[in-house]
């Protein structure tokens, strides 16, 4: 019955550590995934690269969130202007909201980074939870930020430089830039990060595994319960051993284990007591 015992204390730790090693792992995988989302949202908002001419376009320049670039010659240099520091310089009132919805969601990244060395003074699920709200926030900011900066492509600048065909949610003669393009794929990822980080912390929760499929087999088997140091412990039931003959040593006598010491003892014991019930 121990080795029983002992076996199934064997298979659950071993079932633990390789749980605790897997989460352990893809929680490692998402943090380093957090601090290069965190990077890539900070290029994508300080880059003017939004929105740019092509070919075709009028006018030779591009435009960024809260920034905008133009030259009057074809290879010429470009004269930037723009500041979001001062809101007055930015084009007009979509791209200010763009880039406040682009600048909050780069900075709440940055505090989940910051967040990740939680994990030394806190629990691993309290600091997963706390890194994949400020993560679902910041997807949520950025998805705004890119549907309301194609609202502000009317304005005379962009015209300027895309054409008189340029309008709200049209870009005319100019084109979508790379900046633009990884924003969108941000979003996807910003997403999916804070999806794990509350899969992480639900794991987290309960780190050692439930075996009801096993508990209910053995209690089907006529299973018992075992206690090793005050914990019960469901053992893994083996198919039933052959009973081996049991000793004649063994039989159960009226007499006192200490009356029955060897086996000349026994014989002289079993007498008596024939004698007794004849």
């Amino acid at each position: 019955m121990s080795r029983e015992i002992a076996y199934s204390t064997e298979v659950t730790k071993l079932r633990h550590n390789k749980y605790l090693w897997a989460s352990r792992v893809i929680t490692v995988m998402w943090a380093i995934l957090t601090v290069c989302f965190a990077i890539l949202n900070a290029v994508a908002f300080v880059q003017a690269q939004w929105l740019g001419d092509t070919t075709e376009s009028p006018g030779v320049g591009f435009f960024g969130l809260y920034e905008y670039c133009e030259t009057l010659q074809v290879d010429g240099d470009y004269s930037c202007k723009g500041d979001f520091m001062s809101f007055d310089t930015i084009l007009n009132d979509s791209f200010r909201a763009a880039s406040m919805l682009v600048g909050i969601s780069a900075l709440l990244f940055i505090v989940s980074v910051v967040c990740l060395l939680l994990f030394f003074f806190l629990k691993a699920d309290k600091v997963l939870k706390i890194c994949g709200w400020l993560q679902l926030i910041a997807s949520l900011c950025i998805m705004t930020g890119c549907i309301v900066y194609p609202s502000g492509w009317d304005d005379p600048m962009v015209r300027k430089v895309c054409g008189k065909e340029a309008a709200k949610y049209n870009w005319g003669r100019c084109n979508m830039r790379w900046a633009f393009i990884l924003s969108i794929v941000l979003i996807f990822d910003g997403f999916v990060l804070s999806f794990l980080a509350f899969m992480l912390a639900k794991r987290q929760a309960n780190l050692l595994p439930k075996y009801k499929e096993e508990k209910s087999v053995a209690i089907a088997n006529g299973g018992y319960n075992a206690s090793i140091n005050g914990s019960f412990v469901n053992p893994v039931m083996y198919p039933e051993e052959e009973k081996q003959p049991q000793p004649f040593s063994t039989f159960h006598t009226p007499y006192s284990q200490d009356e029955v010491d060897n086996k000349d003892e026994v014989f002289e014991a079993y007498d008596r007591d024939q004698d007794i019930r004849l």
